[in-house]
């Protein structure tokens, strides 16, 4: 049995954990793409907008998978910056696609301020907890008076564009190997 909870700083290193094993293989062998993984897709959420991240544990209260949101991009693109200064200390490439990403969400911040970025361990993949978890930040987003919210997902993930169509998504625009989605809320 699964249950999704609020994020407590006692996941912080499952949740790392499951970021790594979710991205490219090279971030399990290579430091550099490691430290890219974690600064572009983990720890800016964990550290600065806990509120806004989810967590799917298991009975043994292991993280096996979350979601996270910045709700608003002003606020994100501040708070951003030291972890973009990280990034180019890291390597000019990681840096130059995070500020690309960046400039996307900037693109459709009026309309969809807040973004997000789920991950779930393989085993845990199907059966409905992905859109458990989507639905869970969706509440939290309208409660918070967020009325949009986006993503960019690789245009070659078939099946991760699946998942966000079926749970409401709609393309706005592919561009290089991206694909930006959103939902009015």
């Amino acid at each position: 049995m699964v249950t999704i909870k609020k994020y407590d700083p006692k996941y912080k290193e499952d949740v790392r954990e499951v970021c790594i094993n979710t991205g490219p293989d090279a971030a399990q062998t290579d430091k550099k793409v490691h430290d890219y993984i974690l600064f572009t897709f983990c720890d800016y959420y964990i550290e600065q907008e806990p509120e806004n991240v989810f967590v799917l544990v298991d009975e043994e209260d292991k993280a096996q998978g979350y979601i996270f949101c910045a709700a608003d991009f002003k606020g994100y693109a501040k708070r951003f910056k030291p972890y973009l200064k990280k990034l180019r200390k890291i390597n000019f490439k990681y840096y130059a696609e995070a500020l690309g990403e960046v400039f996307v969400y900037r693109l459709y911040s009026k309309k969809y301020p807040a973004h997000l970025h789920i991950d779930l361990n393989k085993p845990f993949r199907g059966g409905g907890n992905g859109s458990k978890m989507m639905e869970t930040l969706v509440s939290h987003m309208k409660a918070k008076g967020v009325n949009g919210i986006m993503l960019i997902v690789g245009t070659e993930n078939k099946r991760g564009i699946n998942f966000y169509w079926k749970n409401g998504f709609k393309i706005l625009r592919r561009f290089g190997g991206g694909t930006a989605m959103a939902k009015e809320l």
